[in-house]
Protein backbone atom coordinates (compact mmCIF):
# COMPACT_ATOMS: atom_id res chain seq x y z
CA UNK A 1 0.00 0.00 0.00
CA UNK A 2 1.30 3.48 -0.79
CA UNK A 3 2.47 5.67 2.05
CA UNK A 4 -0.33 7.88 3.30
CA UNK A 5 -0.24 11.34 4.81
CA UNK A 6 -1.99 12.11 8.10
CA UNK A 7 -4.72 13.93 6.16
CA UNK A 8 -5.25 11.00 3.80
CA UNK A 9 -5.55 8.66 6.77
CA UNK A 10 -8.05 11.00 8.42
CA UNK A 11 -10.18 11.11 5.27
CA UNK A 12 -10.25 7.32 5.00
CA UNK A 13 -11.24 6.98 8.65
CA UNK A 14 -13.98 9.61 8.21
CA UNK A 15 -15.33 7.84 5.12
CA UNK A 16 -15.44 4.58 7.03
CA UNK A 17 -17.33 6.18 9.93
CA UNK A 18 -19.79 7.93 7.63
CA UNK A 19 -20.37 4.90 5.43
CA UNK A 20 -20.68 2.12 8.02
CA UNK A 21 -18.94 -1.24 8.05
CA UNK A 22 -20.38 -2.20 4.66
CA UNK A 23 -17.48 -1.79 2.25
CA UNK A 24 -19.74 -0.50 -0.51
CA UNK A 25 -21.60 2.19 1.46
CA UNK A 26 -21.76 5.44 -0.46
CA UNK A 27 -20.95 8.80 1.09
CA UNK A 28 -21.68 12.25 -0.33
CA UNK A 29 -18.78 14.71 -0.51
CA UNK A 30 -20.94 17.33 1.23
CA UNK A 31 -21.38 15.01 4.24
CA UNK A 32 -17.63 14.37 4.30
CA UNK A 33 -16.87 18.11 4.21
CA UNK A 34 -19.30 18.74 7.06
CA UNK A 35 -17.91 15.84 9.12
CA UNK A 36 -14.32 17.04 8.72
CA UNK A 37 -15.35 20.72 8.95
CA UNK A 38 -13.55 21.69 5.76
CA UNK A 39 -14.47 23.18 2.39
CA UNK A 40 -15.99 21.22 -0.47
CA UNK A 41 -13.01 22.27 -2.64
CA UNK A 42 -10.59 20.68 -0.16
CA UNK A 43 -12.61 17.48 -0.20
CA UNK A 44 -12.60 17.36 -4.01
CA UNK A 45 -8.85 17.83 -4.12
CA UNK A 46 -8.20 15.07 -1.59
CA UNK A 47 -10.63 12.67 -3.26
CA UNK A 48 -8.65 12.99 -6.49
CA UNK A 49 -5.49 11.98 -4.60
CA UNK A 50 -7.21 9.08 -2.88
CA UNK A 51 -8.62 7.87 -6.20
CA UNK A 52 -5.15 8.01 -7.78
CA UNK A 53 -3.92 5.75 -4.97
CA UNK A 54 -6.87 3.37 -5.56
CA UNK A 55 -8.26 4.02 -2.08
CA UNK A 56 -11.69 5.29 -3.14
CA UNK A 57 -14.08 4.96 -6.04
CA UNK A 58 -15.24 8.43 -6.93
CA UNK A 59 -16.32 10.62 -9.82
CA UNK A 60 -16.72 14.41 -9.43
CA UNK A 61 -20.13 15.27 -7.97
CA UNK A 62 -20.79 11.58 -7.37
CA UNK A 63 -20.89 9.41 -4.29
CA UNK A 64 -17.71 8.17 -2.64
CA UNK A 65 -17.03 4.50 -1.88
CA UNK A 66 -13.99 3.12 -0.09
CA UNK A 67 -12.12 0.58 -2.18
CA UNK A 68 -11.01 -2.63 -0.50
CA UNK A 69 -7.56 -1.03 -0.03
CA UNK A 70 -9.13 2.11 1.42
CA UNK A 71 -11.31 0.11 3.78
CA UNK A 72 -8.30 -1.91 4.97
CA UNK A 73 -6.35 1.30 5.67
CA UNK A 74 -9.31 2.86 7.50
CA UNK A 75 -9.76 -0.19 9.73
CA UNK A 76 -6.04 -0.20 10.53
CA UNK A 77 -6.34 3.44 11.66
CA UNK A 78 -9.38 2.66 13.79
CA UNK A 79 -7.54 -0.31 15.33
CA UNK A 80 -4.54 1.83 16.29
CA UNK A 81 -6.77 4.61 17.61
CA UNK A 82 -8.77 2.29 19.85
CA UNK A 83 -5.68 0.47 21.13
CA UNK A 84 -4.12 3.82 22.06
CA UNK A 85 -7.32 4.90 23.80
CA UNK A 86 -7.27 1.68 25.81
CA UNK A 87 -3.59 2.12 26.73
CA UNK A 88 -4.09 5.74 27.77
CA UNK A 89 -7.10 4.87 29.90
CA UNK A 90 -5.71 1.73 31.56
CA UNK A 91 -2.06 2.66 32.02
CA UNK A 92 -1.71 6.44 31.78
CA UNK A 93 -4.74 7.30 33.94
CA UNK A 94 -6.54 9.36 31.31
CA UNK A 95 -10.29 9.46 31.80
CA UNK A 96 -12.41 7.94 29.03
CA UNK A 97 -13.35 11.45 27.84
CA UNK A 98 -9.68 12.54 27.61
CA UNK A 99 -8.28 9.66 25.55
CA UNK A 100 -9.71 10.56 22.13
CA UNK A 101 -7.68 13.71 21.48
CA UNK A 102 -4.32 12.08 22.30
CA UNK A 103 -5.22 8.87 20.44
CA UNK A 104 -5.94 11.03 17.37
CA UNK A 105 -2.26 11.99 17.39
CA UNK A 106 -0.82 8.58 18.24
CA UNK A 107 -2.83 6.67 15.62
CA UNK A 108 -0.58 8.03 12.87
CA UNK A 109 2.53 6.23 14.11
CA UNK A 110 3.48 3.88 11.28
CA UNK A 111 5.17 1.05 13.18
CA UNK A 112 3.33 -2.24 12.66
CA UNK A 113 5.50 -3.80 15.35
CA UNK A 114 4.50 -1.12 17.86
CA UNK A 115 0.80 -1.74 17.14
CA UNK A 116 1.26 -5.51 17.52
CA UNK A 117 3.21 -5.10 20.75
CA UNK A 118 0.68 -2.61 22.12
CA UNK A 119 -2.10 -5.11 21.43
CA UNK A 120 -0.12 -7.89 23.14
CA UNK A 121 0.78 -5.64 26.11
CA UNK A 122 -2.90 -4.81 26.60
CA UNK A 123 -3.88 -8.49 26.50
CA UNK A 124 -5.62 -8.32 23.10
CA UNK A 125 -8.60 -6.21 24.22
CA UNK A 126 -11.86 -6.57 22.33
CA UNK A 127 -13.28 -3.11 23.15
CA UNK A 128 -11.93 0.37 23.87
CA UNK A 129 -12.85 2.53 26.93
CA UNK A 130 -16.00 3.73 25.12
CA UNK A 131 -17.16 0.16 24.47
CA UNK A 132 -16.40 0.27 20.74
CA UNK A 133 -14.96 -2.92 19.21
CA UNK A 134 -11.24 -3.02 18.44
CA UNK A 135 -10.52 -4.69 15.10
CA UNK A 136 -7.99 -7.52 15.31
CA UNK A 137 -4.78 -7.57 13.28
CA UNK A 138 -6.67 -9.14 10.36
CA UNK A 139 -9.18 -6.28 10.28
CA UNK A 140 -12.09 -8.27 11.71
Amino acid sequence: MPSLSKNEEDYLKALFHLGSTDSKSEVESKALAEYLQISAASVSSMLKKLKEKSLVEYEPYGKIVLSDRGRTAAIAMIRKHRLWETFLHQHMHFSWDEVHEVAEQLEHIRSTKLTQELDRFLGYPKTDPHGDPIPDNKGD
